[in-house]
């Protein structure tokens, strides 16, 4: 199996060509070739799949596509190429099973398999950007008090002493560390100190800032988990690689990241579905993660929850979780912010199409596009837990019913979603609780939700 010089040896031997022959020779007609080669067809009707067979195909095109045009390195415009037997041997030999957290909060990561009856892994909170230590310490407290919570993803700063972080400079490296040790504290004050962060360092945009925010005294653990990212489409630069050798080296727990984006290179639902499976592999095979996480984002919407979008999630996860054994954890971002109705629509058909087609977890399904400044409260978080827990043994094609009702209610306002409301116009920054204004909108809204099927105790 090779191993990460072995890969970086062909990041600088490898094929020369420019990034927009890479796109437009290699990557764009391989992926044409193999949505037709392969019978690959979006199912506008089923947002929520039960269609083995094809999951199938998506899975053996992902890998052909893989062989074909391997990752291309931006810093040596080189191909890093991939053949088939490393492929399959490193989909093999990973066991499917990864340890995060410390003492009480220990647990096991394992995958999940379509309309299985294992509940997921859940996983709370977002790295969108805190405008203050005080607010993301307040919504990490939040996060680690929800009592189903296995992880966490924790804030990014967006100032030290007033000054605006820039990535690359040293501020980062000083965000970077606050964001953790706010963070830890954040957990001890609600009694969860072990609980694992698995969104590496929100605040870390460089490789620097992500080595700074790793120091033992204070930064992140072994039990916890760091980000690398392939960059969108198919290519990984020295700033990727250069996370991924120290992570590697000290034996950390890598989750690999992808965001395909529907609507760019792989084109329509098709492409972005053999793309992103592709990256669950590529996860396995050279960045050799513990876990992966993923989520397709609509281009001209910038969120998930358009319904080729979530047929994109639906068809990935049976096709992932039927041929490998990765634990995913897969990321919705909502066109609509905090305190809204449509909010919650939107988090309920991710956790449908998700949790039912085999993803080991789905994390909090992010606000507003999660482009607003302490646009994010705890409410969210446990919504999108006690939605995961009560569909866990739901049938796909109930799921798919009800994401077609949301679907009808929500779908013709994505582009003019409302906004929502921030943290401190949400909660007592002093008490830690939502308003009543949210509480009351949290409650109808699940029995709203109860009357169409899902199952909540109301």
């Amino acid at each position: 199996m090779p191993g990460f010089l072995d890969f970086m040896e062909r990041a600088i031997k490898g094929p020369i060509i420019t990034e927009n022959d890479f796109n437009m020779k290699v990557l764009i007609p391989t992926v044409v070739t193999i949505v037709k080669d392969f019978d690959i067809k979006y199912e506008p009707e089923n947002p929520v799949t039960s269609n083995d067979v094809l999951a199938d195909r998506i899975y053996n095109g992902a890998l052909e596509l893989l062989v074909q045009t391997g990752i291309y390195c931006d810093d040596t415009n080189r191909i890093i190429q991939l053949n088939r037997e490393e492929i399959v041997r490193a989909v093999d030999e990973f066991n499917g099973e990864r340890f995060f957290g410390e003492g009480l909060e220990r647990r096991v990561f394992r995958p999940r398999r379509p309309e299985g009856n294992r509940l997921p892994w859940f996983h709370v909170g977002t790295g969108i950007v805190a405008s203050s230590e005080e607010i993301a310490m307040a919504q990490v407290e939040g996060y680690g008090s929800i009592p189903e919570a296995n992880s966490i993803s924790i804030p990014a700063l967006s100032s030290v002493r007033g000054l605006p972080v820039t990535a690359g400079s040293p501020l980062e490296i000083y965000a970077a560390i606050n964001s953790v040790k706010a963070a830890r504290k954040a957990l001890m004050n609600c009694g969860r100190p072990g609980l694992p962060i698995l969104n590496l360092i929100s605040s870390a945009a460089t490789a620097v800032g992500t080595i700074a925010g790793s120091y033992p005294a204070f930064g992140l653990r072994p039990s916890d988990g760091w980000l690398v990212d392939v960059i969108a489409e198919m290519k990984v630069n020295f700033q990727t690689l250069n996370r991924l050798s120290f992570i590697q080296i000290i034996g950390g727990n890598i989750g690999s990241t992808a965001i395909p984006i529907l609507g760019g290179y792989a084109g329509g639902p098709e492409g972005t579905a053999l793309l992103m499976t592709a990256y669950y592999i590529l996860g396995m095979l050279l960045f050799k993660g513990s876990y992966h996480i993923t989520g397709p984002i609509h281009f001209n919407y910038g969120c998930s929850t358009t319904r080729n979008v979530l047929w994109v999630f639906s068809i990935v996860g049976r096709a992932v979780s039927r041929n490998t054994n990765y634990p995913a954890i897969s990321v919705g971002i909502a066109s609509a912010g905090p305190c809204t109705k449509m909010y919650f629509y939107e988090a309920a058909v991710v956790n449908l199409c998700c949790v039912i087609s085999g993803y080991g977890s789905v994390a909090t399904v992010h606000p507003a596009k999660a482009v607003i400044n302490d646009g994010v409260t705890p409410m969210e978080a446990c919504f999108n837990v006690e939605t995961a827990r009560v569909i866990t043994e739901m049938k796909t094609n109930k799921a798919n019913e009800i994401v077609n009702q949301l679907l009808d209610r929500y779908e013709r306002d994505i582009e003019n979603a409302p906004g929502g409301k921030v943290y401190q116009e949400c909660y007592n920054l002093q008490t830690r609780k939502p308003n009543e204004e949210y509480i009351r909108l949290y409650n109808d809204v699940k029995e709203e939700l109860a009357g169409m099927g899902i199952p909540f105790q109301t």
